[in-house]
């Protein structure tokens, strides 16, 4: 019998982005999964603080290249993939240099919540 497949999707997860305690739960509980023998991926905004050297991450060429359309603009869907090697897990990111490439995730130095999160999650879903 073959595994199940399972598609975790989150916003954050240590050790890769440690916003709020979710972050562990999230890394916790794919672990949990797969230990029970599901196949498990993991995907996540590859937001600006997320350090592609030290987390090793490299760009997926046959996931990449694809357009995601908001608003009539067309944006460019980049997937990167690392990995958790202590859980055997992977993690794919997906990627877009306008809505995630920013120092902060969420709110600029000033506190004040980006005016197109909303843009930044659609993508996220429709990406997904």
């Amino acid at each position: 019998m073959s595994k199940s497949k399972l598609l975790f999707i989150t916003q954050e997860m240590s050790p890769f982005l440690e916003l709020s305690k979710i972050s562990e739960i999230t890394r916790q509980l794919p672990q949990a999964m797969q230990e029970k023998g599901f196949e498990i991926r993991i995907l996540m905004p590859r937001f600006g603080n997320i350090n592609e050297r030290r987390n090793r991450l490299h760009e997926v060429i046959r996931l990449s290249g694809m357009n995601i359309i908001i608003d009539d603009n067309d944006n460019p869907l980049i997937i990167k993939v690392a990995s958790i090697p202590a859980a055997r897990m992977q993690v794919y990111f997906l990627d877009n240099e306008e809505y995630f490439q920013r120092k902060y995730v969420f709110r600029d130095k000033e506190e004040k919540f980006y005016a197109d999160n909303d843009e930044r999650m659609i993508f996220f879903c429709k990406g997904a």
